[in-house]
């Protein structure tokens, strides 16, 4: 869903669009046999993902906030997907749940510390 916003709202070129099937389609099948061979591994490496994900996204919040980029409105396609208010801007997307759930689902005991809290919730209903 993210890459679906980010196109909504650069509106790639064709060949541009092309590219990101392409790495798209690569990365399912690197992912799938990664998925089916060690699952908690796949989780992790998502994880780590979501956390650049993060800190891209951190840098252009900052941004935002030093008026280098305008803080545009949500697509529609995100406000529908994340069920977020009709005036939501792309500053109000929040990436970071993502990255928790994916780390919390590799149960890697080094890294479910400093998970956010939502997560000792999870922790707790589930019986942990």
């Amino acid at each position: 869903m993210h890459l679906m916003t980010m196109v909504e709202l650069v509106q790639p070129k064709w060949y541009e669009r092309l590219l990101v099937i392409a790495v798209q389609g690569a990365f399912f099948n690197f992912y799938f046999v990664l998925y089916l061979l060690f699952p908690k591994l796949a989780h992790r490496v998502v994880g780590h993902l979501e956390e650049e994900d993060i800190h891209s996204y951190t840098l252009y919040l900052n941004d935002i906030d030093h008026g280098e980029i305008e803080n545009v409105p949500a697509p529609a396609i995100a406000i529908d997907y994340w069920r977020m208010p009709k005036d939501a801007t792309l500053k109000d997307v929040d990436k970071a749940y993502h990255r928790d759930v994916n780390h919390f689902a590799s149960p890697w005991e080094i890294y479910q510390a400093d998970l956010c809290p939502r997560n000792s919730l999870i922790r707790l209903l589930i019986g942990q």
